[in-house]
C-alpha cells in the first residue's frame, strides 16, 4: 500500500508503466470536471470509476481486496476513513473472479483519505473505503483507477 499526497504521485511512476497513463489522464482535464462513470485511460485495460457517495458506519462497510487490478483511489472531494490491513490476516469470502472482487472477514487499522492524497492497493493489500470519518456521513467524490496487476 501507498499513501500520500496527489502532487507526489510523480515519484511513483516507476512502480507500474501504467502509472504513466494516469497522470496523463488526471493532467488532460481535471478529473473533478468528469461526471460520475467509467473511462477507460488506454488501451491496455487500465480505467477509472468515478463515484460520488456519501460516506457510511463501520458497521456498513466492508473489506475487500482485488487479484487482478491494483487500485489507485484519489479522493477529489471530501474526507473518508479507510481501513486497511494485509489480506493474509482476513479470512477470505468467495472470490468473483468476474468482477475481481472478494470479500474480506477481518479487523483494520484506519487512515483518512481527503480531498488532495491518494491511496494504491496492491492484490494482499485489503482496504475497506467509504467508511465516514466523523459522526456525520460526508459526500466524497472519488477517482478509482484500476489498473491490470500484468502488464
Amino acid at each position: 500500500m501507498i499513501y500520500d499526497k496527489i502532487e507526489n504521485f510523480i515519484l511513483y511512476l516507476c512502480v507500474h508503466e501504467h502509472f504513466t497513463d494516469v497522470l496523463h489522464y488526471i493532467e488532460s482535464m481535471p478529473v473533478s470536471e468528469r461526471p460520475d462513470g467509467k473511462y477507460e485511460i488506454n488501451n491496455k485495460g487500465a480505467y477509472v470509476i468515478i463515484d460520488t457517495y456519501d460516506t457510511l458506519d463501520i458497521s456498513d462497510c466492508f473489506i475487500e481486496c482485488h487479484r487482478k487490478y491494483i487500485d489507485v483511489q484519489f479522493v477529489i472531494e471530501g474526507i473518508e476513513r479507510v481501513g486497511v490491513c494485509h489480506r493474509s490476516v482476513c479470512d477470505a469470502l468467495p472470490y468473483d473472479e468476474e468482477k475481481d472482487f472478494q470479500k474480506l472477514k477481518g479487523s483494520t487499522d484506519y487512515l483518512s483519505l481527503r480531498a488532495g492524497s491518494f491511496m494504491i492497493f496492491y492484490p494482499d493489500d485489503a482496504h475497506m473505503p467509504k467508511v465516514k470519518y466523523g459522526e456525520v456521513p460526508e459526500t466524497v467524490k472519488k477517482a478509482v483507477f484500476k489498473i491490470p496487476v500484468q502488464v
